[in-house]
């Protein structure tokens, strides 16, 4: 449960920090919307993903982890057609906003295994 709390958090956290620098990448002002992108990226980051790298574990060695950043981008593609609140605006805004996104994940998560 903690675990969950700390995606939700750190995916918006993630959103807002891309939606902030990534000129081309847009988040809704609605909560409600909000809290649906939040939740999908959640539910892709806890389910999809961990099954997707276990299945491609072999690629993402050959790719020294390249692929690893090719799934995070189709994910948050995946979110932008499944979803109207984030817009994304090319290719170039698709490739900072999967960088800025993992960025931050990476380092919440890292922050939060601190206090485990």
């Amino acid at each position: 449960m903690v675990r969950i709390l700390i995606g939700l958090v750190s995916n918006l956290a993630a959103l807002l920090a891309a939606e902030y620098l990534i000129t081309g990448f847009s988040v809704t002002n609605d909560w409600a919307g909000l809290a649906i992108v939040v939740a999908l990226f959640t539910l892709a980051n806890s389910f999809v993903l961990p099954v997707l790298r276990f299945m491609l574990k072999p690629l993402i060695w050959l790719t020294l982890g390249l692929l690893n950043f090719a799934l995070n981008g189709v994910l948050i593609y995946i979110v932008d057609i499944v979803s109207d609140g984030i817009t994304i605006d090319g290719l170039i805004p698709l490739l900072l906003a999967t960088v800025v996104m993992g960025a931050v994940n990476a380092t919440i998560a890292y922050g939060a295994k601190a206090f485990d």
